[in-house]
């Protein structure tokens, strides 16, 4: 198969060919990467597919998702795990139609996400490249606690507690741990020691552990433990950032989720003299975000890119091109957005040999989109066709 588009941005920051095409080999591969007319010479007898007002690039990866939970609000006597597991299914599989061909699940209910990706592998139907933390950890009381019930967060205190609960989660495959340690106050709610404890048995047993950590002492302490990635991060210092690049620990900024319910709750109390404390965090944080991420990004600090999942205030979860958009606003090019959102994402998750790029040996997990994303950032939201391993996952209607 060859696809041919207006311009092929190859995801590494720089690279932008203009009238190029992509042969795609029987296993999914990009065998080679060429002019069209070369690769239409080379190959006569493949089938050609012509994007000619598109932009082809790697598909993009979503590295803070939440894919099991209750916010379709189904009746209390359905919330039990046959529902858990298709709407986990339903989320998973909407993410093609956003051009996202992978995905890091940072908490859901435990082995629902192994069970979709085993179920997935054996053919049964088609998700994106997926890995997941299963269950999330919280102090006894801390944030994520008050979730519904089977919505994936386990209180677990201690040292010893925390070591077991990651053995549980290796045992369901997990290749992510995920810790709950700050919510919208200044306080770290695990110790230094339970987190030393966590991030040491984590590498222990050669997997990698994220922290929810979004405010001060949290960020610093999460740093000095050596977690692998922290999310959010909300008000982390510029000496933090630069100490995450020196450590090779990655950011994902989640810049998304605050901003909208930001400006949802701007438009809701406009006029309203008292406003919840919620309205007045989500605002820092974005005025954060606006004043500082081109600042950090200059550090050197590998950054992912990450949506979560705000449905109160306006959906979020699987929106990358929305959180790359910012980014541009912010101060990018949309060369190193894409980047961001691309190649960035696989090597945090260790998949940089499989997918990430457009580059000859990887996976063809591709995403057409309609205009030009080198010149309109915004031309990622016009999603035209989504491959994963060379095979069609996603067509708009219209095309």
């Amino acid at each position: 198969m060859i696809a041919a588009a207006k311009k092929i941005i190859t995801g590494d920051g720089s690279t932008v060919l203009e009238n190029s095409a992509v042969y795609v080999d029987r296993n999914g591969k990009i065998a080679e990467i060429n002019t069209a007319c070369e690769l239409k010479r080379r190959y006569p007898d493949e089938a050609v597919t012509e994007y000619p007002d598109s932009t082809l690039l790697p598909g993009l990866i979503d590295l803070h998702a939440h894919l099991g939970h209750w916010a379709c609000c189904p009746p209390h006597a359905l919330q039990n795990d046959y529902m858990m597991a298709y709407i986990t299914q339903k989320h998973a599989r909407d993410a093609f139609g956003r051009g996202v061909t992978a995905i890091r699940e940072v908490c859901s209910p435990e082995v629902v996400c192994q069970t979709m990706k085993a179920a997935s592998e054996m053919g049964f139907f088609e998700i994106p490249r997926m890995e997941y933390c299963g269950s999330g950890l919280c102090i006894t009381g801390g944030h994520g606690s008050s979730f519904g019930l089977g919505e994936g967060v386990e209180e677990t205190d201690g040292e010893d507690a925390l070591r077991k609960a990651i053995r549980t989660r290796v045992k369901h495959g997990s290749k992510w741990i995920k810790i709950m340690t700050s919510h919208r106050s200044d306080v770290c709610e695990y110790s230094q020691k339970e987190l030393d404890a966590a991030a040491d048995e984590c590498h222990r047993l050669g997997i990698k552990i994220t922290a929810h950590s979004g405010t001060q002492p949290s960020i610093g302490m999460c740093i000095k433990a050596g977690f692998d990635t922290i999310e959010h991060a909300t008000f982390v210092t510029r000496e933090q950032v630069q100490e995450m690049a020196d450590k090779g620990i990655a950011w994902i900024p989640t810049i998304l989720p605050y901003t909208t319910i930001y400006h949802n709750m701007e438009r809701r109390y406009e006029g309203t003299e008292k406003k919840p404390g919620e309205y007045y965090y989500c605002k820092a944080a974005t005025d954060m975000y606006k004043d500082h991420f081109k600042e950090y990004y200059d550090t050197g600090v590998v950054i992912g890119a990450g949506t979560d999942n705000i449905t109160a205030d306006g959906r979020t979860d699987l929106f990358v091109a929305k959180e790359l958009a910012y980014m541009v606003e912010y101060g990018l090019t949309p060369l190193q957005a894409v980047q961001i959102g691309t190649m960035n994402g696989a090597k945090i998750l260790g998949m940089q040999k499989i997918t990430g790029q457009i580059k000859e040996g990887l996976c063809a997990d591709m995403l057409v989109a309609d205009g030009d994303v080198f010149q309109d950032i915004a031309a990622l939201e016009r999603v035209n066709t989504v491959y994963l391993n060379g095979k069609i996952v996603f067509q708009n209607p219209r095309e």
